[in-house]
């Protein structure tokens, strides 16, 4: 991609609310897994409740089954998907906000309550975000606009994962989670800014087609049940790898402010490197290379932390290890959004988005649960290399799937 084409970012007003509506997106996410768990760890809670804790992340895998009521109505303010970004916009500064008040040593349950409505108004969030980003984009933007979503969504982790983690060195961790909850507004710009796409875009008629015609449309592709099963297994391993990344950091004796700098901040910073590669070498390869390389780069990437491991706590060890894993992960997310957005139809894109990308999330939320169990059990190393070898039978499924998945947008 040429430096011209970049620069067109700058003056693209779908691309420029895209990534701030990817920022906002990937906010509150680590503010109930990555962050919580370090503030959890830090204060001893056992490394099995910090994996059961994932299943506050459960609204992510069932906001399908709300996704067709918010395809359907609209709020009587702004546009039909814009009134949803704003509204839960505004419950997750409340709801980030009341969990920094509480104790995750006495008050477990009311914090796991607490992260439990975040993951929701924030799936619910990413229900009218994706699928405004699916009907806005026209396919010569696909590409970069996946990149852009992976990396806006990278620096709203950036900003949860790393300055959280920075800030909690120097602040109680309530005032942690209000300057998190100041930050959504951030994101808020991109619905206040966010074009209308109405005019080309024909909304459900009823409730009843806004719930049947979505899983029509995706259920009716050849070979539909082989490509969601590749949905749910193509970033396995990197998910479980990343689940247990914070406390292994922390248990090989580095600092909070250490993981901060070096996990959070320098590995997002390469993440967005990464997502501006990949959207320009997406742009060229297209979809299935994409998918390929980017997915056995991906895998490659875990076995990284079985040398840090062995290396111990060696600051330049820890910078390669990140780095690497963090640039692969990139690549993988850019050609996985990519390829989500090909597979809706424009008009149901919320629902089938949902749908989608829910199975992700179950991968996240199930695969996840048992990793404490998993690495307690296993060990560090062996842990590691198990979650690289989870990222294998997704790419075996890319053999039957090759002439199915989209290599242009082919939305109806």
């Amino acid at each position: 991609m040429k430096a011209k084409e970049y620069l067109k970012i700058f003056t693209n007003r779908k691309l420029a609310v895209t990534a701030l509506l990817a920022f906002s997106s990937g906010l509150p996410l680590p503010l109930v897994s990555g962050t919580l768990d370090v503030w959890m760890r830090s204060e001893s809670v056992d490394l099995t409740v910090i994996g059961i804790f994932s299943f506050v992340q459960l609204p992510y895998s069932l906001k399908v089954f709300w996704a067709p009521f918010m395809d359907h109505f609209r709020l009587p303010f702004f546009h039909a998907r814009a009134g949803w970004m704003l509204l839960t916009q505004a419950l997750l500064v409340v709801f980030i906000f009341l969990m920094g008040q509480l104790n995750p040593v006495t008050s477990p349950w009311s914090i796991a309550a607490l992260a439990f409505l975040v993951c929701f108004f924030a799936s619910s969030q990413d229900i009218a975000i994706d699928g405004y980003r699916a009907e806005l984009l026209s396919e010569k933007e696909r590409g970069m606009g996946a990149a852009l979503a992976s990396v806006g969504g990278r620096v709203g982790f950036l900003v949860s994962g790393s300055l959280a983690l920075v800030l909690s060195e120097h602040l109680p961790w309530s005032t942690v989670y209000l300057v998190m909850a100041v930050c959504m507004g951030i994101g808020m710009l991109g619905a206040l800014f966010a074009p209308e796409t109405l005019g080309h875009v024909e909304r459900p008629a009823n409730l009843k087609q806004a719930v049947i015609e979505p899983f029509q449309g995706l259920l009716g592709r050849k070979k539909a049940a082989q490509i969601l099963i590749f949905i749910l297994l193509f970033k396995l391993g990197d998910v479980v790898a990343g689940k247990m990344l914070s406390p292994f950091l922390i248990d090989t004796g580095f600092s909070r402010e250490q993981l901060g700098l070096v996990n959070k901040g320098f590995g997002m910073v390469i993440s967005i490197v990464g997502g501006v590669l990949g959207g320009g070498l997406y742009a060229k390869w297209g979809m299935r290379k994409s998918l390929w390389v980017f997915g056995i780069l991906q895998m490659f990437s875990n076995f990284v932390f079985v040398g840090q491991y062995f290396a111990g706590k060696n600051d330049w060890m820890l910078f390669a290890s990140v780095g690497i894993e963090n640039f692969c992960a990139s690549l993988g997310s850019v050609a996985f959004v990519a390829l989500l957005m090909s597979l809706c139809q424009t008009g149901f894109a919320g629902t089938q988005y949902a749908l989608l990308s829910s199975l992700f999330a179950l991968t996240r939320t199930v695969a996840a649960a048992p990793t404490g169990f998993l690495a307690k059990s296993l060990g560090w190393p062996l842990f590691f290399v198990l979650s690289a070898l989870l990222a294998i039978p997704g790419l075996w499924m890319m053999r039957s799937l090759w002439n199915e998945i989209p290599e242009k947008d082919d939305r109806l």
